[in-house]
């Protein structure tokens, strides 16, 4: 191996190993402590997506927040976002975080990655009709937790693998 071979994978390992010594999200949250503090988030948010709360719903996005929906394109900003809700959910359809499935994970010095299952049902009805996957970054910028990006995909019918 020559030697500009040989400095290359020095620098990837001296980078990686930051790495393993990486911050917390930060100092005042401990990493066991991030899966309750999101899962009281995730119940707030979806609190105020089937109630058609708008005014949580835009204290909880960021303004320039990212949502990428497999069946309805990407929608660009917080106020894209809301209409979006109001046209296409209020009233229409609720969600349930499927029991089990949520996962998180401690993203140093940004927040937090929320990953799980999720199924929608028509308001008032006790069976889910449809079925869907979401990643959801939370950014944290010391005293206050927003959505950032959100990813909705795999959605299908109940039932259906």
């Amino acid at each position: 191996m020559n030697m500009k071979g040989f400095h290359l994978p020095l620098i990837l390992a001296a980078a990686f190993q930051g790495a393993a010594f990486a911050q917390s999200v930060h100092p005042s949250i401990p990493d066991a402590e991030l899966p309750a503090l999101i899962a009281k988030l995730d119940q707030k948010h979806f609190d105020a997506f089937n109630s058609c709360d708008t005014q949580t719903l835009t204290a909880l996005y960021e303004p320039d927040v990212e949502f990428f929906h497999d069946l309805n394109g990407r929608v660009l900003n917080r106020d894209q976002f809301i209409q979006a809700v109001k046209k296409n959910i209020c009233g229409k359809v609720e969600r349930r975080l499927t029991p089990g499935t949520m996962e998180v994970y401690p993203m140093a010095k940004i927040g937090a990655l929320q990953i799980g299952r999720h199924c929608f049902a028509q308001p008032g009805k006790p069976d889910c009709i449809q079925q869907g996957r979401y990643s959801i970054l939370w950014r944290f910028d010391g005293t206050t937790w927003q959505i950032s990006k959100v990813f909705s995909f795999d959605h299908r019918p109940m039932g259906d693998h």
